[in-house]
């Protein structure tokens, strides 16, 4: 049987170059890392676009994507909506 890794967990954090990934223990705490690295983005140290949560499938053995959490353009066009009200 195939075994879990320490950090099951990862953020796919997509930039204008490459994406970069960070891995987390939990579900938790891989979700505060997105509220972090949006507040990064917000105040203008970070040039991520979008960010998803990928889980580690054990049965499979790779990554599968759990949920597209964030998109800069979305965020932007939700927020001109909600302006032009």
């Amino acid at each position: 049987m195939a075994k879990k890794p320490s950090q099951p967990w990862r953020l796919v954090l997509t930039t204008p170059s490459v994406p970069v990934y960070t891995k987390h223990r939990s579900k938790p705490a891989a979700y505060r890392a997105v509220e972090d690295e949006k507040e990064r983005v917000a105040a203008g140290l970070s040039n991520v676009a979008r960010i998803a949560v990928d889980q580690w499938d054990v049965d499979g053995q790779r990554w599968v994507r759990y949920e597209n959490v964030w998109d800069k353009t979305t965020e932007r066009l939700a927020a001109d909506r909600v302006t032009e009200k």
